[in-house]
This record gives structure tokens, C-alpha cells and sequence, in this order.
């Protein structure tokens, strides 16, 4: 069945701040996505077919949503894990609060960006960038160079341009970034993502290669998140 907000829930959201409204409709998307769990029950085989069967009916939304979730959890991880390592560091006090907005922002740019841009990519990348080569091997050596080349810029550079969109310092704050940070973090993305990707393009199945890239960005993301909030020295 397919399932649709009610237009006064709709409206009640748009009369909300801009923070606000984004993660009460990403809530609501995942809302609309964990029905059937709730219908079906959730042992996880259940929960499991489900969600393939969503991969392969509505890719781009299931795909889109995990990133929102992945990316969520990564913050939450990576703030945890600072605020423990500075408390270690300093003086017994009130625990570090966790910074809402920043989680805020790191999980819609997953949503936004991380999820679709990957769905896109991986359509191009293994369909008429390297379906042609007939050698599996040399065709993975080719997929694994041009993700380096070709969408580890792309995909930084864009995530760095959404989190500044996001928090409001604009195409300015963007370039800044992108200026200061981007060479950086894409030398860490060709330290991570090569022997990740010689797994992923070889053995995992297509319509979960962005499943198990989001499960790897839980760690990635921690990184690039931290890289973005990181002050620019002057």
C-alpha cells in the first residue's frame, strides 16, 4: 500500500523554524518506510526482506534514508567520543551536551547528498563507464581509480558545500571550505575507500553496494564531520 501525510501535517511542519521542519520530515519519511516492519513484525529476517524489496521498488528513497541514518549515527559517535577524550584531558565537569544542530545537519546532508549522489554514481560508474570492460579484474582496478579519481572529489567537495549551505555561511562559507579543507580530506578518502571498494565492487550485489558503503561510512563520515567543523586557522 502506499501511504501519504495528510496535508495538515504537511502545513503544521511548513510553519516550523527550518531545523525543525527538516527533521520532523525526515522523521516522517522514515515513518512511511517503517510501516510495513510494524505490519509484518520485526524479526530480522522479516525486517531484512523488507528492506530489499524497498532497495529495489524505491532505491533512491530507501538509499537517501539509510544515509540519513548512517550519517546520524556517525555524528552521535564521533561528538561521544570527543567530549570523553576532552573530559579525559581536563578537569572533571558537566558532561558535554550533545550538539543537536551539527547532528542535525550532518544527517540531512546525508540524505540530501551522501545517498544520492552514490545511487547515481554507482548506476554511471558500473554501467557505461566500465560494463564495456569484458576482464573482471582489470575492470575492478578501473572502478576502484576512477571512484578515487573522479567521485572522492565530488562527493567531499559537495558535502562540504551542504554543510556550510546548512549552516548558513552560504556559497561563501562553501568555498572556503572546499578551498581550505577539500585537498585534505580527499588524500584521507584515498587512504580509506580503495581496499572498502575492492570488496564492494567484486562480491556485494548491486542493489546493496550502497547499503554496505553507508555501514563503512560510519567511520568515514565521523572523519568528514569532524573535518567540517574544524575552525579554519587564519
Amino acid at each position: 500500500p502506499t501511504y501519504t501525510f495528510p496535508p495538515v501535517m504537511m502545513n503544521m511542519i511548513a510553519s516550523r523554524p527550518r531545523s525543525t521542519s527538516l527533521l520532523l520530515l525526515s522523521a516522517l519519511c522514515w515513518a512511511q518506510m517503517a510501516v510495513p516492519f510494524c505490519v509484518h513484525g520485526f524479526s530480522a529476517k522479516v525486517a531484512f526482506g523488507i528492506y530489499t524489496k524497498l532497495l529495489i521498488e524505491k532505491p533512491l528513497l530507501t538509499k537517501s534514508l539509510t544515509s540519513f541514518g548512517t550519517n546520524a549515527f556517525s555524528d552521535i559517535l564521533c561528538q561521544k567520543l570527543i567530549a570523553e577524550s576532552n573530559t579525559a584531558m581536563e578537569e572533571a565537569g558537566a558532561p558535554a551536551k550533545l550538539d543537536n544542530e551539527r547532528l542535525l545537519h550532518a544527517a540531512v546532508t546525508g540524505m540530501v547528498w551522501s545517498g544520492p549522489i552514490t545511487h547515481y554514481w554507482y548506476k554511471l560508474l558500473f554501467g557505461k563507464m566500465t560494463k564495456s570492460i569484458k576482464d573482471p579484474v582489470l575492470g575492478l582496478i578501473v572502478q576502484i581509480f576512477l571512484d578515487a579519481i573522479i567521485f572522492s572529489p565530488v562527493t567531499v567537495s559537495g558535502y562540504l558545500s551542504v554543510r556550510s549551505l546548512l549552516e548558513g555561511s552560504g556559497f561563501a562559507g562553501a568555498k572556503e571550505k572546499c578551498s581550505t579543507k577539500l585537498f585534505g580530506a580527499v588524500k584521507g578518502a584515498w587512504k580509506f575507500w580503495p581496499a572498502i571498494n575492492a570488496i564492494n565492487f567484486s562480491i556485494v550485489p548491486m542493489h546493496f553496494r550502497v547499503l554496505y558503503m553507508n555501514v563503512m561510512s560510519v567511520f568515514w563520515s565521523g572523519y568528514l564531520t569532524q573535518v567540517n567543523s574544524k575552525k579554519v586557522a587564519n
